[in-house]
């Protein structure tokens, strides 16, 4: 069920940040909203693929399967970004790719977190 919540959220990312600009209502509620959106959806993204491939150790232990955040996040933060060069009212953003980045990291931070409490609790 986590792949297809993931698949999804890669989905819906793909269209909203595909979609020309002139689409959205505009709403400015406060300086740097954008980049609050994008710290967010790619945090549950993050979070999301983190979930659907980790390898148990022989010691038990749980570690990131890199090539799955790469190929399912990383890289679509890239494409997405690279995209609105040919997107209508869309622009490419040096600062939102730093801001995808963040929200990638705080995701697999969030999900290591869960993973931890949940070990605590069992």
């Amino acid at each position: 069920m986590r792949l297809v919540f993931a698949i999804s959220w890669l989905l819906i990312l793909a269209v909203a940040m595909l979609t020309p600009g002139d689409k959205f209502p505009e709403i400015d509620a406060f300086d740097f909203q954008d980049k609050l959106i994008h710290v967010l959806s790619f945090a549950i993204l993050a979070f999301l693929w983190a979930g659907i491939r980790f390898q148990k150790k022989k010691q038990g232990f749980q570690k990131l399967n890199i090539p799955i955040v790469l190929g399912f996040v990383v890289l679509p933060s890239f494409a997405f970004e690279l995209g609105q060069l040919f997107v209508p009212n869309r622009s490419f953003d040096v600062f939102d790719l730093i801001v995808n980045q963040i929200g990638v990291l705080l995701g697999i931070l969030a999900y290591f977190k869960t993973l931890s409490v949940q070990n605590h609790l069992d």
